[in-house]
C-alpha cells in the first residue's frame, strides 16, 4: 500500500509544481505543433513505465527553460544591412559643365557606417570616409562634370562587417551652360543726385558658372560703352567700372547687362539717379559802337552758352525790355539786335540770359548814347592806373653756361602693367640746380595731345619723389610719363611706359560670422520635423514642430560643428510630468552647407534620425 500512495502523492506534488508556474506566450509558427509534455511518475521498481500525461498548450513544462522567440532568432540570424540616400543633387537636375556641384550622402547601419562609396558612371569619387565609424554619417562630395550629357551619380553604404546598403543613384544632365549669367550694380545705391558735368562711376561685377564674354552699360535704353573679356571663353567673375559723364540735367536710368559664351544675357537691376545743373550760363555782349545819332542803328551781338539749353534771352535799357529771344533750349545762341532811337541821351543796356533751370546770368550795363543832330561824339576821360610799387623779385645770378637739364623716372608701376583702377605711380626728378615741380602726364592711343595728371612742388629742392594717385576717365591701354622742369624752364622727360588700367577690385566683404539661426526642415519615417532655431552665443533656444505635437527647445548648444538641443512637448507654464514627452538630439552642423545631421531618442525609449536642410531665417 505504501508503495502505491508515494507515487501517487509524488504525481500530484508534480502536477501541483507545474500548474502553479508562470505562463510564458510564445508565437509559434503557422505549423507548429504543440508538444505534449511527458511526466514520468516515480515508483518503488525501477522497471516501472512513465505515464503520459497531456498539460494545456498554454502551460510549459515545469523542467523546460524559456527560450528566445522565433522572430528574434530571426532577427539575430540576419544582419540589418546599411541603407545610404543621395541628399542632393536632386533626380533629372541640369548642371553645367565644369560647374562644381555638391553630392550630399546620407547613411545609416546598425553596426556602424565604415565607408561611402560614390561614383559617376562607375568611376568612383574621391569620398572623405568618417574617421571612425558612427551610425549615422553624412558626406559631401564636390565634382565637377567635365563631359557633356546624362550622369547617373550612385552612392553605397559599407559597415564595419563590410556588408553593402542597397545603392541609391540618380540621374542628371550636364549642359554646356545650364543658367544664364547675373550682374549686379554694387555702387552707387539708392538714387543718387550728382551736378551736371560729373563724371559718375559706376561699380559692379558679372558671375556665371563658366564664363562671362562681355559687359554692357545702357543709359537711358541706349547702349552708352561696354567691356569685353580678354579670355575668349570669358571668366566666371568679371568686376567692372564704368565712367558716365553728365551731360543732360534730369532724370536717368542705367543698368548693366552680362553676357555669356552661350551668348545668353541677364540684365541688372536699374539705377535711377537725377542731374542737377546749377552751373551759370555763360555770356559774352558786344557793341559795334557806343553812340550812334538819332534813328542810327547801333548793333548788340550776343553769344550764350550753356549745357542744360538756354531759355530765352532778354535786352534791357534800364529796367525795361525792349527785345526777347526764345532759344528752344539751344546749347550755344549767337543773336544780334539792331538799337534805332529817335530821343537823343544815355541809356544803360544790359543783356539777360536764363538757362532750362532758370539760373540767370546778366551782362555789365554798358552805357550808350544817342546823339542829337550836330552833337559831337563824346570822348571818354583817360581811366588813371593807380601806381603801386612791387616787391623786386629774386632773380638767379646768371651763369655762363647753364647747368645740364634736369632727369625724371617712373620708379612704379613698370612696364607693361596690367593693373586695377585707381592706378598708384610714383615718379622723381632730380636736377643740377634747384627744381620747380615734377609732373606726371599721360596719353591715350591715338590722342594728339597727352594730359597732365598731377603736379607736385619740388620747393627749390634738387631731388623729388611724387606719388599720384589716379582713376582714369576711361579704361583701357594708357602711356605715362613724368617731367621735371627747374627754375631755368628746362625740362626733362622721363622715358615713357605702357600699360593697361583695368576695372578697379570691389571692396573685400567681410564674411558674416555663421549662426544656425533659421528654419531647419526634416522628413522622417515618422513625419516632417521642423525646427526653429536662435542662437546667442554658444546657447541655442527656439521652437520644434512634428506633426502632431508642438515643443520648445528648452535647452541647446553649439561648439564647433556639434549642436545639442532637448525639446520639451509639455503645454507652456505647465510643470513637467514623468508621462511628458522629450526629446534630445544630438547633431552634426555642417552650417556653410545648411545641414543638420541628427540622431535623437525620446523619452519612451524610441531613437532615429533625421537630416535637416536650413530653409530661410525666422
Amino acid at each position: 500500500m505504501r508503495s502505491i500512495l508515494l507515487p501517487t502523492i509524488t504525481f500530484i506534488f508534480l502536477f501541483g509544481v507545474v500548474a502553479c508556474e508562470p505562463i510564458t506566450p510564445t508565437l509559434p509558427p503557422p505549423t507548429h505543433t504543440p508538444i505534449t509534455p511527458t511526466v514520468v511518475i516515480a515508483t518503488d521498481t525501477p522497471t516501472s513505465t512513465p505515464l503520459p500525461v497531456a498539460f494545456p498548450t498554454a502551460m510549459a513544462s515545469p523542467s523546460a527553460t524559456p527560450t528566445p522567440s522565433i522572430a528574434t532568432a530571426i532577427q539575430r540570424a540576419v544582419p540589418i544591412a546599411p541603407v545610404v540616400q543621395l541628399v542632393a543633387p536632386s533626380q533629372n537636375a541640369q548642371i553645367s559643365i565644369h560647374q562644381p556641384v555638391n553630392i550630399v550622402v546620407l547613411a545609416a547601419a546598425e553596426n556602424h557606417i565604415a565607408r561611402i562609396q560614390v561614383t559617376d558612371d562607375g568611376i568612383p569619387l574621391p569620398v572623405e570616409n568618417p574617421a571612425s565609424p558612427v551610425p549615422i554619417y553624412s558626406a559631401i562630395v564636390t565634382w565637377t562634370p567635365t563631359q557633356i550629357g546624362t550622369h547617373v551619380i550612385r552612392a553605397i553604404a559599407y559597415d564595419t562587417q563590410n556588408r553593402p546598403s542597397p545603392p541609391d543613384e540618380v540621374t542628371v544632365t550636364v549642359l554646356q551652360d545650364a543658367r544664364k549669367p547675373t550682374a549686379i550694380i554694387v555702387y552707387p545705391i539708392g538714387i543718387p543726385q550728382i551736378d551736371l558735368g560729373s563724371v559718375l562711376t559706376i561699380y559692379g561685377v558679372a558671375t556665371d558658372e563658366v564664363g562671362v564674354t562681355q559687359v554692357e552699360l545702357w543709359a537711358d535704353n541706349q547702349l552708352y560703352t561696354a567691356f569685353t573679356s580678354t579670355n575668349i571663353n570669358g571668366q566666371p567673375t568679371f568686376p567692372f567700372a564704368f565712367n558716365w559723364q553728365a551731360m543732360t540735367p534730369g532724370n536717368h536710368t542705367f543698368f548693366v547687362r552680362a553676357y555669356d559664351n552661350q551668348a545668353q544675357t541677364t540684365d541688372s537691376a536699374q539705377l535711377k539717379i537725377l542731374v542737377v545743373g546749377n552751373q551759370i550760363p555763360s555770356l559774352a555782349v558786344t557793341f559795334d559802337r557806343t553812340s550812334a545819332p538819332i534813328n542810327e542803328p547801333l548793333t548788340i551781338t550776343v553769344s550764350a552758352l550753356d549745357m542744360t539749353g538756354i531759355q530765352k534771352i532778354e535786352f534791357l535799357s534800364g529796367k525795361e525790355i525792349f527785345s526777347t529771344l526764345n532759344a528752344a533750349r539751344q546749347t550755344f545762341v549767337t543773336t544780334q539786335v539792331v538799337l534805332q532811337n529817335p530821343n537823343p541821351g544815355d541809356y544803360s543796356i544790359l543783356v539777360r540770359v536764363y538757362n532750362s533751370n532758370g539760373t540767370v546770368k546778366e551782362s555789365a550795363p554798358q552805357i550808350v548814347t544817342i546823339l542829337r543832330s550836330g552833337q559831337s561824339t563824346p570822348t571818354p576821360a583817360p581811366t588813371q592806373t593807380p601806381t603801386r610799387t612791387r616787391t623786386p623779385r629774386a632773380t638767379t645770378t646768371p651763369r655762363v653756361q647753364p647747368p645740364p637739364a634736369p632727369k625724371a623716372e617712373i620708379v612704379s608701376p613698370t612696364d607693361r602693367f596690367n593693373l586695377a583702377a585707381p592706378l598708384r605711380v610714383t615718379f622723381n626728378g632730380q636736377a643740377s640746380s634747384e627744381l620747380d615741380r615734377i609732373e606726371l602726364w599721360a596719353a591715350y592711343p591715338g590722342q594728339a595731345n597727352p594730359q597732365i595728371i598731377c603736379t607736385v612742388d619740388a620747393r627749390a629742392s634738387t631731388q623729388k619723389t611724387g606719388q599720384c594717385d589716379w582713376t582714369p576717365p576711361m579704361l583701357g591701354i594708357v602711356t605715362l610719363y613724368a617731367q621735371a622742369i627747374d627754375i631755368y624752364r628746362q625740362a626733362g622727360r622721363s622715358t615713357p611706359i605702357t600699360g593697361f588700367i583695368g576695372a578697379p577690385m570691389l571692396p573685400t566683404a567681410t564674411p558674416t560670422p555663421l549662426t544656425a539661426t533659421a528654419r531647419w526642415n526634416a522628413a522622417t519615417a515618422s513625419g516632417p520635423m521642423t525646427a526653429i532655431l536662435r542662437q546667442t552665443g554658444n546657447t541655442v533656444r527656439g521652437e520644434f514642430k512634428m506633426t502632431d505635437a508642438t515643443g520648445r527647445i528648452t535647452s541647446g548648444t553649439i561648439r564647433a560643428d556639434r549642436l545639442t538641443f532637448s525639446v520639451d512637448f509639455s503645454p507652456e507654464g505647465a510643470t513637467p510630468t514623468p508621462n511628458t514627452l522629450t526629446m534630445d538630439f544630438d547633431c552634426i552642423a555642417d552650417l556653410n552647407a545648411g545641414t543638420l545631421s541628427c540622431t535623437y531618442r525620446d523619452s519612451r525609449g524610441r531613437i532615429g534620425a533625421a537630416f535637416f536642410r536650413r530653409e530661410a531665417t525666422p
